[in-house]
């Protein structure tokens, strides 16, 4: 049975955030944490952004871990230009924390992609296979609960019985909250739906986000990176890989806040290094523009 957790990592965050790549072959610290309902409901803030959202940390055991749950090293990780900015074409920070773990990498995200972007995602290539999933969209939010929680309640059917790992959003608008409690109501209904807390750690620490708090400072990417790595764990074998993507439209808007961050000119894929190891990132910030129809995205 897949165990349902919140996984939420904040001194291990500080640590890479603060030193960058851990050792080869070490493992990243994690915080004393407790069972559920052992700790009182935190109030994450950010701004004028606040969460009623009962949070809480516990901590995932190797055989809890994604990897542990599945046969294959396959994973798809869809998201909107936070996860965008952590792609091989801006810092490759995901592929950099993934790859060395074993996992065959597939990042699909596009600035100023509402919820239903998944699904354009999985129309088109959920048919390839995939052992896990990665999802962090509702950055960009038409304040309707009700049609977010549609859309992405249909992507978690789509993607199940495999785990699919859903990460929070930074509140940087108190809208944000209601996306926080969809994603947390549809972890009590889904066994193989395991939560990364991003928008209670990106709170907890300011320097992970730019001015607007939402788009990821070079630290924030390491950290988020590093915050799935945690969650998948190390595949049950084969060779890790940094795979293409043909959703790298950008046209929407910029991956970045308040410095400069630079297209990568090499996609290469990249291959499995040899040993478990933690990443590298670039950069963070800003408002972007949305269909004519949407409000305006904002990442």
């Amino acid at each position: 049975m897949f165990a349902r957790r919140v996984f939420l990592l904040l001194s291990a965050v500080a640590l890479v955030a603060a030193c960058g790549p851990a050792a080869e072959g070490s493992e990243p610290d994690v915080p004393n944490t407790v069972p559920i309902g052992e700790l009182p409901p935190v109030s994450a803030t950010v701004g004028e952004a606040s969460s009623t959202v009962l949070r809480t940390t516990v901590p995932l055991a190797p055989e809890e871990q994604v990897g542990a749950l599945v046969a294959g090293n396959r994973v798809i990780v869809i998201g909107d230009s936070v996860l965008a900015s952590t792609s091989r074409r801006y810092s490759n920070d995901m592929c950099e924390a993934l790859v060395p773990l074993g996992w065959q990498v597939e990042l699909d995200a596009e600035t100023g992609r509402f919820v239903e972007f998944g699904h354009d995602v999985l129309d088109q290539r959920l048919s390839a296979g995939w052992d896990a999933s990665v999802i962090l969209l509702g950055n960009n939010y038409r304040d309707d609960p009700a049609e977010y929680r549609e859309q992405l309640e249909r992507m978690v059917q789509r993607l199940s019985p495999q785990p699919v790992v859903l990460l929070t959003v930074s509140e940087f608008t108190a809208s944000r909250a209601d996306v926080n409690q969809v994603i947390f109501d549809l972890a009590g209904i889904y066994e193989n739906v395991l939560i990364v807390d991003w928008g209670v750690t990106s709170a907890a620490d300011p320097s992970l986000t730019g001015g607007d708090g939402l788009h990821l400072t070079d630290g924030g990417r390491i950290a988020i990176a590093q915050q799935v790595a945690l969650a998948l764990g190390t595949t049950p074998g084969g060779e890790g890989g940094c795979l293409t993507t043909s959703f790298d439209d950008d046209s929407s808007g910029t991956v970045e806040g308040t410095t400069t961050t630079v297209k990568r000119t090499n996609n290469t894929p990249t291959t499995k290094a040899s040993q478990p190891t933690t990443t590298q990132a670039t950069e963070p910030p800003t408002t972007e523009e949305p269909p004519p129809t949407d409000p305006p995205s904002t990442t």
